[in-house]
């Protein structure tokens, strides 16, 4: 009897242990959704040719700072959006490798990234993109139909450019090394918590929304990805509807894949999306 009650006290301080790290997880999951490191100002654009800094304000007022490149002639502008560290600046190369192509780019710095104001949700972050798609004609100058804009966004970004896209037109969509939902991103590194029953906000679920859309849509993602592994981009490209394109990088990881060609794969697709 006296082992039996040892047994039930050690089972109920495990669970009790377990309930208290599930907890804390979801209690933390905006921490570890968005893990903005300091140091990466996006006051001024850095490494990305003819790129100014501007300013759109948010629906609830919240100033938030965009990288804007005037396209050349006829190219259309990318509305680009970044993953969850740092800030705009470590998203140069890709930028520049844009802007030496002739295209436009709006790149959005999130709130709380590098110092900006604000907090960071998936509400608000939708809504910054919502508004950068509005006022894009008011940044560049001159109008932009929705035939000469193509939403990109990678990694958390690709998340929020799903958001967008089921919302707003636009002449074709690239998902660089996208997850399906963001609770099975938490399931594969957190594998003994059921994030999908627990998580209770920001659940960028883009595998519902993603068959809604009406536009060319491009998925790039490395076979060696460890933060979100290939079977997440897999899963939202079976989600989306035609025409569609996976183009799956061997020994790309998660940031890498430019050096495998992912950029110049997506200015083909943009190309072949606009009939250039």
């Amino acid at each position: 009897m006296k082992r039996m009650r040892l047994l039930l006290r050690a089972a109920a301080g495990a669970a009790l242990v377990y309930v208290l790290v599930c907890a804390g997880l979801i209690v933390s999951a905006r921490t570890l959704i968005y893990p903005f490191q300091e140091g990466y100002s996006a006051a001024m654009p850095v490494g990305v040719p003819g790129a100014r800094p501007a300013t759109i304000i948010a629906a609830d007022g919240t100033p938030v700072t965009v990288w804007v490149v005037p396209p050349s002639g006829p190219r259309p502008v990318i509305l680009y959006f970044m993953g969850n560290a740092g800030a705009l600046p470590m998203n140069g190369p890709r930028l520049a490798e844009l802007a030496l192509g002739g295209f436009g780019v709006a790149a959005l710095n999130y709130r709380g990234a590098g110092g900006a104001p604000g907090s960071p949700t998936q509400d608000a972050l939708t809504a910054d993109a919502l508004a950068l798609y509005d006022g894009l004609a008011d940044l560049l100058g001159k109008p932009v139909p929705a035939q000469d804009r193509v939403i990109f966004g990678t990694s958390l970004g690709a998340a929020v450019a799903v958001q967008l896209a089921a919302r707003r037109p636009a002449a074709a969509l690239i998902l660089e090394a996208p997850f399906n939902r963001m609770c099975e991103v938490a399931k594969v590194h957190y594998p003994f918590i059921p994030a999908c029953l627990l998580l209770p906000y920001d659940r960028w679920d883009s595998a519902a929304l993603i068959g809604r859309l009406a536009m060319p849509v491009l998925i790039q993602h490395g076979e060696a990805d460890d933060l979100i592994p290939l079977s997440q981009g897999r899963a939202l490209f079976d989600a989306a509807p035609e025409p569609k394109r996976l183009i799956v990088y061997p020994g790309g990881n998660h940031n890498d894949l430019r050096l495998y060609g992912a950029g110049i794969d997506a200015i083909e697709f943009i190309e072949s999306a606009l009939g250039h």
